[in-house]
């Protein structure tokens, strides 16, 4: 008997054992699902604080993406954000010091957490989408009258209606791609490849570079804050190899005195972070984080990017900096004008590096240098050089936007020889891609689709081959065997024999732009795709193997993503329509124009950093501005894509907005701008305190701008007469709209004639931070429940209010930074930031505070900031699954 029970004992005990090593519901990281057992077993504590904490939040938001609504998680991150701060920018940059008794509060509130997303995770993997259809037929375009959607929410006075009908059904017409700007460079070394991640958590990755496998993968530790996402630093630079390390440097999003300021020291062998050096703030909208390095020196290109401060910083990168790797000592500051390139540091320690006037500079690198430094030598091309040169044997080479490709003495700057294309592709900023040389070879590609391969000595042109589209990343190439990517996602092989050229293979690996350089050891080239995959393949055009560039899963054909891309928000633009066209623009510095119908490239023009605004139309012209690069503001003919002019306004985040013969301008340099939209001559300008990120609002001869100094002020539209200013009215994400001389502004309601606040509409603690919609009698308003990962909440609810009484009609879950639309049938639409579906609701309510749901489009990930167009029939919405999604 006794022994009866020992044995059932010990098989109760066995069985106890295997329960805390096996997930009953894996979430499909291995990771997180390993502290998911530790929690259960041990309670939260100072120590495992921070990790515990930041892979809840990450585990939310990977639910959200399943489609998993969490009101019961509300609670516990509201109870965290009671806790910590929301961000350490006004504490000098220093890490909160919890308490002891914070600290347990906070640890508590984290195994709480865990508790009720565990509850969560059982849905995930049990449950099915909640998208559907309606029994509606989807409306036939050609019977549409002509009704455009000029701007950011449809017309100038940004309401959100327009008269267009929406769609009725709820399905795809069509999805167009839309890649990130990842222009990071897989580096190799032996069998080892490593790759930079953007990522939250995971920042890098060493591969096997025969399979593929994880040999380690870099973890950064954050500190716990409300302001979570954009607190976070954002890996997206070329990685580096050293003799001990690999070096990266990180972009973000709050500036100098914030967290993303370094270049990373990882230790070659573990994968650990080793050391930082401070070397300057990038602004994510930039895409890249450029340098160059060696054993002794860092050399990086510097901007003062502070758009915190006041006034606003907001530099792009004008001069050339050193610091010594041992030391972390300055070894000097060159100012070149604006550099938009990738500076190249060659064996000899002498840099190369090309500008936006036109200017390649030379200089011995790795040593100190005077104050005030002068280069060795400088060469002037006929355009911008806004790509990296490189060097072989005694010559340097790169391409310029003149459509020329030079070769020069790299000793003298003086030219060897020079090749001009046949067509200049105007629309790029970039004309040439890198280069690669070897062999006495150097193979670049363009934005006139052509490849072409040069003899370094002579300069005689030994190949050139027309592709699908542009081709923006560095080829590479060994013996008589070329390979190169393009913007359409194709990869090539190409040969050359006997001066004849054979196309080995063509073949469509991804359906995103590929914009990084290409890296080849041995018979395998690594390509990185700008929708975060790394594909290995042989000379011979066959996949060795590929995986995602960001911890994620694969459930149902579909990506999820178990961590999050740092930084900010990317996916941020905000789609427009007239003539038959769909105008957008991209993180990846594109503004493109589709054909409504069928999603057809029709045209793409290229600028120096993303495009979080809508690209505005009036008149036959589109009008854009980006942040992070060049001070340029663009007009560009809508039916060509060719520039029609361009004016320098400083960065502009927010979309512009046309009435009268005039463009008005939000400046992110704390300007509001008023510009002449035929000529662009300035017309007026106006300061604020702090930046004004957002968009403009028109009625009658008012326009009205929001800051972040928290005043709405509103001015004579023609002369730039202050009329009035209201204090607690700035904005953000959220912007003012007008309509029938009233001003809608995230929650309040003020009069336009005299600023006077009308009524305002009060949700508890939560945060209105979204653009309203107003139409027939009613505003659409949105706000937050809890922080969540900062810029993505744990919940976002429209809200339906009453537009005399400011009373509420009904609510909806949906939206929370994207922006509310109204059909012409009265339907109203919406995505979400907090889930993956877009929604059609009725906009009369059911008359018990709730609305029905007509159908629910599914996408692949949430919605940003950016707001639906509506247009003969079709929604025109960006998500951050990179794609725009038409739904009919």
């Amino acid at each position: 008997m006794k022994k009866i029970i020992s044995a059932v004992g010990l098989f109760f005990i066995c069985l106890s054992i295997y329960a805390q090593t096996v997930i009953r519901n894996p979430s499909g990281d291995a990771e997180l699902d390993q502290i998911r057992m530790e929690v259960k077993n041990t309670p939260t504590k100072r120590e495992n604080f921070k990790l515990r904490a930041i892979r809840m939040k990450l585990w939310a938001v990977t639910l959200q993406q399943l489609g998993v609504r969490l009101d019961d998680y509300v609670a516990v991150d509201n109870r965290l954000n009671s806790v910590t701060r929301w961000n350490n920018l006004w504490n000098d940059n220093k890490p909160q010091v919890f308490s002891d008794e914070e600290m347990d509060t906070a640890c508590k509130v984290i195994d709480d957490g865990y508790a009720v997303l565990e509850n969560y995770q059982k849905v995930a993997n049990n449950g099915k989408s909640l998208a559907f259809k309606s029994d509606a037929k989807p409306i036939d375009p050609t019977t549409q009258e002509e009704i455009p959607w000029t701007s950011y929410k449809g017309n100038e006075g940004l309401t959100g209606y327009t008269g267009a009908n929406g769609p009725t059904k709820g399905e795809k017409a069509w999805t167009f791609p839309i890649g990130l700007a990842w222009e990071s460079k897989p580096a190799i070394e032996g069998d080892r490849v490593y790759i930079s991640s953007p990522g939250v958590r995971t920042t890098m990755y060493c591969l096997d570079i025969n399979t593929g496998d994880v040999i380690w993968n870099t973890k950064q530790e954050i500190e716990i804050m409300g302001d979570q996402l954009y607190h976070a630093p954002n890996n997206q630079s070329s990685p580096v190899v050293l003799k001990d390390h690999i070096m990266f440097r990180e972009l973000g999003a709050r500036g100098n005195r914030g967290p993303t300021k370094d270049v990373v020291l990882v230790d070659k062998k573990t994968g650990e972070i080793v050391r930082e050096i401070e070397v300057g703030h990038v602004d994510y909208r930039a895409g890249h984080a450029p340098f160059a390095a060696n054993n002794d020196v860092v050399v990086y290109p510097f901007g003062v990017q502070d758009i915190h401060d006041t006034p606003p910083l907001t530099q792009a990168f004008d001069r050339m900096m050193a610091k010594d790797i041992k030391t972390g000592q300055k070894l000097y500051e060159m100012y070149t004008g604006y550099t938009f390139a990738e500076p190249f540091l060659d064996d000899d320690g002498w840099a190369y590096q090309g500008t936006l006037d036109g200017y390649l500079f030379a200089w011995k690198a790795d040593k100190r240098l005077a104050n005030r430094p002068k280069p060795n030598w400088s060469f002037r091309a006929g355009g911008a050089i806004n790509d990296k040169s490189i060097v072989f044997g005694d010559y340097v080479m790169f391409g310029a936007n003149d459509g020329v490709f030079y070769c020069l003495n790299k000793k003298t700057g003086t030219i060897k020889w020079k090749y001009k294309v046949d067509d200049l592709e105007t629309r790029s900023y970039r004309h040439f891609s890198a280069p690669f040389a070897a062999e006495g070879k150097v193979a670049v590609g363009a934005a006139d689709k052509n490849f072409y391969v040069f003899d370094i000595e002579s300069g005689k042109v030994l190949l050139k081959k027309l592709a699908d589209d542009w081709i923006r990343s560095a080829p590479v190439f060994t013996g008589d065997t070329f390979f190169f990517a393009t913007m359409k996602g194709s990869f090539y092989g190409v040969q050359l024999k006997k001066n004849k050229t054979k196309e080995l293979f063509h073949k469509h690996i991804s359906h995103h732009p590929i914009l990084a350089d290409l890296a080849i050891k041995d018979d395998k080239i690594v390509i990185n795709d700008s929708d975060l995959y790394t594909h290995c393949i042989n000379t011979k055009g066959d996949l060795v193997w590929k995986r995602s560039t960001i911890e994620s899963f694969e459930k149902d054909g579909n990506r999820i993503l178990s961590d999050q891309i740092a930084g900010g928000a990317y996916y941020q633009s905000k789609p427009t329509a007239a003539d038959d066209m769909v105008f957008f623009g991209s993180p990846c510095r594109f503004i493109y124009a589709v054909d409504a119908q069928t999603g057809v490239e029709k045209w793409k023009f290229e600028i120096g950093a993303s495009i979080s605004g809508a690209p505005t139309y009036y008149e036959g012209k589109i009008y854009v501005g980006q942040q992070g690069g060049e001070d340029d503001f663009y007009c560009i003919d809508a039916k060509t894509g060719e520039l029609v002019w361009k004016q320098s306004v400083d960065w502009v985040w927010g979309s512009a907005t046309c009435s009268d013969g005039m463009v008005y301008i939000p400046g992110i340099d704390g300007y509001a701008w008023a510009l002449d939209a035929n000529t662009g001559a300035m017309i007026w300008k106006k300061p604020f305190s702090r930046s004004v990120c957002s968009e403009p609002a028109v009625e009658g001869n008012t326009v009205v701008f929001g800051s972040w100094d928290d005043y709405l002020r509103a001015f004579n539209k023609k002369t730039g007469e202050l009329l009035w200013q209201h204090n607690g009215a700035g904005t953000d994400s959220g912007v003012a709209i007008i309509k029938d001389g009233r001003v809608y502004v995230k929650n309040k309601c003020i009069d336009l004639k005299t600023g006077e606040l009308l009524w305002e509409f009060i949700d508890g603690k939560n945060i209105f931070n979204i653009t309203p919609a107003v139409h027939d009698g009613k505003v659409y308003m949105s706000c937050w429940h809890g922080l969540g990962l900062g810029g993505i909440c744990v919940e976002a609810v429209v809200y339906c209010i009453d537009i005399n009484t400011g009373e509420l009609i009904w609510k909806q879950l949906g939206a929370g930074l994207s922006s509310p639309v109204v059909g012409g049938e009265g339907n109203v639409y919406f995505p979400s930031i907090a889930d993956p579906y877009f929604y059609c609701v009725d906009s009369e309510g059911n008359g018990d505070g709730t609305t029905k749901v007509k159908w629910m489009y599914q996408m692949g990930n949430k919605v940003e900031e950016s707001t639906p167009a509506l247009y003969k029939g079709k929604a025109y919405i960006m998500s951050s699954d990179g794609y725009i999604h038409a739904i009919r």
